[in-house]
């Protein structure tokens, strides 16, 4: 395995099988496409789940119901929170892109990938 710059802050790293990957569609793109949503899957999936679970147990307990989980409005610190774990998602999702640009040796383009991030949060 080799070591390439991450997503993230600049001295973050990562790492990458050597040797050429597995391809499984005519086009690379498609399969880079598919681990990205596969990975999203598995997230959005896990998410979901926990979700349920706090809600259910919340109403069981009379503690509060789903209309105030959809009414909440978050705070600045919240925000911050919510903004780097969105963070380390994208570096989740992107990663594939960062390996493949890493196995050929291409530098990424860190600013577009930045700009990418910030509009991101912005949303």
């Amino acid at each position: 395995m080799v070591a390439a710059p991450g997503l993230g802050a600049p001295k973050e790293r990562v790492w990458v099988a050597k040797g050429k990957q597995p391809q499984f569609h005519n086009d690379r793109a498609i399969d880079q496409l598919m681990a990205m949503v596969t990975a999203l899957t598995a997230e959005v999936s896990i998410l979901r789940d926990r979700v349920d679970t706090h809600e259910r147990i919340a109403e069981k307990r009379k503690l509060f119901g789903r209309d105030e989980v959809d009414g909440y409005i978050p705070d600045t610190p919240v925000m911050a929170e919510r903004s780097a774990q969105r963070q380390r998602l994208l570096r989740k999702v992107f990663r594939v892109l960062k390996e493949d640009l890493a196995r050929y040796e291409s530098p990424a383009d860190e600013a577009a990938l930045d700009r990418l991030a910030q509009e991101i949060n912005e949303a």
